[in-house]
């Protein structure tokens, strides 16, 4: 049973992992009396709306399926480097509206579950952002009790990335980074290295 994701996105692998199916699972426990979580409610004390926190964990849902455990960063591993998710993906995979998606972001990131820092790029004296790099943070897996199948999950994701890294030949520090950042260290080093000195 997958409440919080559209149909189409129910066949996507990622999600069944064991600890997207955890995490799942105990949003599906939470939403019955979200107001016995302290974590849920509001700085004031009062509940929060029930379908406000269904898509909160909607979005939490997607964002845990797409985790890579090592770093906790949201996004896929890939050979030319680390392809990180967007709030548009986000909305795409819950089938929410993006504007939707980032209440929601707001809320967890209140609570200290979640971090995003775009990184910028300088090209001809005009600054650039480039896709954020958005991690879920250890205290959304305390907070919600997952903690111990999280650290379990890192350990067999860090053994899988020491595979992949083997048997692609690229080493596991550009696997984790993400390819725009990759693609901006190129072009700084192409830059650096077209100077000619007299």
């Amino acid at each position: 049973m997958n409440q919080f994701r559209p149909k189409k996105a129910s066949q996507h692998k990622r999600s069944a992992r064991p600890l997207a199916a955890l995490n799942r699972g105990r949003w599906i426990k939470l939403l019955d009396n979200p107001s016995q979580y302290d974590y849920l409610l509001s700085p004031s004390g009062k509940s929060t709306q029930r379908q406000y926190l269904a898509d909160v964990a909607r979005v939490m849902d997607y964002l845990v399926s797409e985790l890579e455990f090592r770093t906790s960063k949201v996004g896929v591993v890939t050979a030319n480097g680390f392809l990180l998710r967007t709030w548009a993906n986000v909305a795409r995979g819950t089938g929410l509206p993006e504007w939707r998606v980032k209440q929601c972001v707001k809320y967890a990131k209140e609570r200290g579950w979640i971090t995003s820092k775009q990184p910028r790029e300088n090209i001809n004296g005009d600054w650039y952002g480039l896709a954020s790099i958005k991690r879920i943070t250890d205290k959304y897996f305390r907070d919600i009790g997952l903690n111990l199948a999280y650290l379990n999950a890192k350990q067999a994701a860090t053994k899988n990335l020491k595979k992949l890294s083997a048997s692609t030949g690229v080493h596991l520090r550009y696997l984790l980074t993400p390819i725009t950042l990759l693609r901006k260290f190129a072009r700084r080093a192409t830059q650096t290295n077209a100077v000619t000195f007299p």
